[in-house]
């Protein structure tokens, strides 16, 4: 008897023994869940104090839109009794030169855990006027074979026979169409025609105001002088502005223009030249870097012309003694370099044209801005110049934005063909120019969110 008793009694010491080691690691391993289960609220409300730091900057983007020193470093996080209980630190990367795009960079942390950090960086940008293929303060037409490849607005109402494949948009809910867009001056929508897809067709919208648009300029003339390129007037017809395919550029004085002759510039008959003959090569003005601020800036009329590789705004304007009223022409091809990141902006104190010798097909990249007048083919008389009056195919790729009216094509009536002008027309949207446009670029509107990124920064 006394045998089985110890026997019952070693069983005793190995059953206790062994739920007792049960029982250890049982305990441990709620210890460790335990811990883990803190570690991973202690992320998650890192990733949360982080998201603050983010909150806590954009309200002050909205309030100092400028000014991207102040409010970064260490913050405090407090609980809703006032206790901290957390801390994020803001690093911002303000936007470079011509661009608006700031990068916002915060990492969180508790207390409990300060090694423990989350990192949350987002790029905002204020919106450039280069989110429009299209954008126009007059009524406009978009007819038969006339395609736009992109977002389009106009302040006033748009009749669209054309083709678009995004928002078309009007800041009027009615307006009066008249004789020049082949109406009696009818009351109607403001977005109306035969023009497909016309879910995309919203009005009215919001008003884009020109008028700010005008008030950069004295800013970019300073801005050139100081740090940019600036030329005074010519002394003769103009400027010709050649861009070379090695990312340097050339300046020459056109020195002849060839014979006038007789268009219609949208109001009246005008007899003037608008094309280039003869130019003058100037000392010094050959094979010129783009400078570093991207400003080239011309008290004068300009034609430009060539293969932009780099990043450029060019500005034609007068100051008030000398008349205003500066244009750009363009008689000659304007494309980006292959496989580069080129933005070019021409910006015309009145008129972007495209006078009567431009190629029969002809492609223009860039944004394009006629900040007084109008992105313009004149109407020239099939009867007195044959040669030159008709041509076949025009492409800009990038924005228009015209002050009045404007129009590559002209027709006899809404079913009629081209009988001046381009016969096809394509306008396209270049994406990258959003916010990223050529430099000093006019901007609308508020920062947006371009980008987000969340990761942890230590285990």
């Amino acid at each position: 008897m006394q045998s089985q008793k110890g026997s019952i009694l070693i069983l005793s010491l190995i059953f206790s023994t062994i739920f007792l080691l049960v029982l250890g690691a049982i305990l441990s391993l709620i210890q460790v869940r335990r811990i883990a289960t803190q570690r991973e609220a202690a992320s998650i409300q890192a990733m949360t104090i982080a998201e603050a730091g983010i909150d806590y900057y954009r309200w002050h983007l909205a309030h100092m839109p400028k000014e991207f020193a102040q409010d970064t470093g260490i913050h405090d996080f407090k609980d809703p009794f006032g206790g901290t209980i957390g801390r994020f630190e803001l690093q911002v990367t303000p936007p470079q030169s011509g661009s608006t795009i700031v990068t916002i960079r915060s990492t969180g942390w508790t207390l409990t855990y300060p090694n423990l950090k989350r990192i949350v960086e987002i790029q905002y940008g204020i919106p450039s006027l280069t989110k429009f293929a299209f954008l126009t303060n007059n009524n406009v037409w978009f007819g038969q074979g006339e395609e736009v490849k992109g977002p389009l607005h106009s302040n006033g109402g748009v009749r669209m026979d054309g083709e678009a494949d995004s928002l078309v948009t009007s800041a009027l809910e009615t307006y009066i169409c008249g004789l020049e867009h082949d109406c009696n001056n009818e009351v109607k929508p403001g977005v109306w025609g035969t023009g497909e897809i016309q879910e995309l067709w919203k009005f009215p919208e919001p008003m884009v105001d020109f008028a700010t648009i005008t008030l950069d300029l004295g800013a970019m003339e300073t801005e050139a002088i100081d740090n940019g390129f600036f030329l005074g007037p010519s002394g003769v017809f103009g400027y010709r502005l050649t861009f070379l395919s090695n990312g340097k550029f050339t300046v020459e004085k056109v020195t002849a223009l060839h014979p006038r002759v007789y268009g219609y510039n949208g109001t009246q008959w005008v007899y003037e030249s608008n094309d280039y003959k003869t130019v003058q090569s100037i000392p010094g003005m050959s094979n010129l870097t783009i400078p570093a601020d991207g400003l080239l800036y011309f008290q004068d009329r300009i034609w430009v012309e060539g293969t932009v590789n780099g990043r450029a705004t060019v500005v034609a304007a007068r100051t008030q003694q000398q008349g205003g009223n500066a244009n750009i022409l363009i008689q000659n091809n304007i494309t980006y370099a292959p496989n580069t990141n080129s933005a070019l902006a021409l910006i015309a104190q009145k008129d972007v044209l495209v006078p009567l010798r431009s190629p029969d097909t002809m492609e223009i990249d860039g944004a394009l801005l006629a900040q007084s007048g109008h992105v313009f083919r004149y109407y020239y008389p099939p009867s007195f110049y044959p040669q030159y009056a008709l041509r076949d195919k025009i492409e800009t790729y990038g924005t228009i934005i015209t002050n009045t009216v404007w129009t590559w094509s002209w027709v006899n009536d809404a079913n009629g063909p081209v009988v001046s002008g381009y016969e096809i027309t394509e306008t396209t949207y270049d994406t990258k120019l959003l916010f990223a446009p050529p430099p000093f670029f006019p901007s609308t509107g508020e920062y947006e969110r371009i980008s987000w990124d969340e990761r942890l920064l230590n285990q």
